[in-house]
């Protein structure tokens, strides 16, 4: 006689941290934004209210906003933020904002080099957090609010991620000391066109100019990349280059007494939790 046994147990998945999740949105939002310009065939008639986002991008704003406020309590109750290290995002934050105003010949600021040291040092999470509330307090004493702001915030928060998760494979290559600091300033001059190539997307679909550099809707991927390449070279390929000197530059001079005072910040009041001796 045959005997019902009961089903095994499926193992239950453990869930994502919240902050992962909400820093999976925020970089999902992001890309949704810059790229939906491209699909959206309405987005690009001068009568519609997408036009160069009228519409969408004070909901990108309040979207990018209300996540990174989720993301950084997120952070507070996780562990990977305390009282000390959310003062420290906060004066790194309004220094850079500060920078951003001291202009240099050919429009080049010396706002990347805080943006890049505090998300090499403090990693990807807290490095997104710093380039997007940096330049909205730059836009704020600037006076650079625009359908142009959340754009700037995520592409500024990019590449704080980037040199966020740049530390990792710094550390397994072994390379410290001056090694690293010259690293820091060969990503600090790749950073400059790295933002200009990805800040220039938010409005290079409304442009209008010559076949071989505006965005036409059904373009193979091959052909919009020539494209915009060909539209980045015209537009802004020159002034990022100043840009990439000055980054390398500062980060060349300064990077070494900056990058030890803030690690050993990070060392005495940041800890990671390790699971101990039952």
């Amino acid at each position: 006689m045959a005997v019902d046994r009961p089903l095994p147990r499926l193992a239950r998945l453990p869930r994502p941290p919240l902050r992962d999740l909400t820093f999976i949105a925020l970089n999902g939002l992001g890309l949704v934004a810059y790229l939906h310009p491209f699909f959206a065939l309405g987005a690009r008639d001068e009568a519609s209210g997408w036009y160069l986002h009228g519409t969408d991008a004070p909901l990108v704003f309040a979207a990018v906003a209300a996540l990174c406020l989720v993301l950084v309590i997120a952070e507070l109750t996780g562990g990977g933020l305390n009282s000390k290290s959310l003062a420290v995002l906060g004066v790194l934050a309004a220094l850079a904002a500060v920078m951003r105003t001291v202009t240099l010949p050919a429009g080049a600021n010396l706002y990347f080099f805080l943006v890049i040291l505090g998300g090499y040092v403090f990693g990807p999470r807290m490095g997104f957090l710093l380039g997007a509330l940096s330049f909205f307090l730059s836009a704020v004493v600037t006076g650079g609010i625009g359908p142009w702001l959340p754009f700037q915030m995520f592409a500024s928060a990019w590449l704080a991620t980037a040199a966020g998760l740049l530390r990792p494979l710094v550390g397994r290559l072994g390379v410290g000391g001056r090694a690293e600091v010259g690293l820091l300033a060969a990503f600090g001059a790749c950073a400059a066109v790295f933002y200009g190539a990805v800040i220039n997307l938010w409005s290079w679909p409304f442009w209008v100019g010559g076949p071989d550099v505006t965005y036409e809707p059904g373009l193979g991927a091959a052909e919009a990349g020539r494209r915009y390449w060909n539209f980045y070279l015209l537009t802004s390929f020159g002034w990022d280059l100043v840009g990439s000197v000055c980054n390398a530059a500062v980060l060349a001079v300064l990077g070494g007494p900056l990058l030890r005072a803030l690690t050993r910040f990070r060392a005495r009041f940041i800890w990671d939790r390790v699971p101990g001796p039952l």
